[in-house]
């Protein structure tokens, strides 16, 4: 066997792998854009997402439960009557209370 068919790592050639190791754990673990922090970015985004569209449809609800009582007199009765306890004048109101007094 020859010399040259044996090889020899040499410090440069460990300079070089350890820098090409940290470059590449620096791109998946740690660095701002790694593959790391874009998996949890990308997580947090979906979770973000399905937030935005269950608001939109409360939002969506709202508009349209402000808009009838806008412009419906029935149901803007039915929602003081209801929600604030009001009636009308000369009217009784008589409210039950269950047996268990709750």
């Amino acid at each position: 066997m020859t010399n040259h068919a044996k090889q020899h790592i040499t410090l440069p050639h460990l300079i070089y792998i350890g820098a090409i190791l940290f470059l590449l754990s620096w791109i998946i673990f740690w660095g701002r854009n790694s593959f790391w922090n874009t998996h949890f970015v990308r997580r947090d985004l979906k979770r973000m997402e399905t937030e935005v569209t269950k608001l939109k449809t409360v939002n969506d609800s709202l508009r349209n439960e402000n808009e009838r009582l806008k412009t419906s007199l029935d149901a803007a009765e039915k929602a003081a009557r209801e929600q604030f306890g009001l009636i009308k004048p000369g009217e009784k109101v008589f409210r039950f209370i269950p047996p268990d007094g709750k």
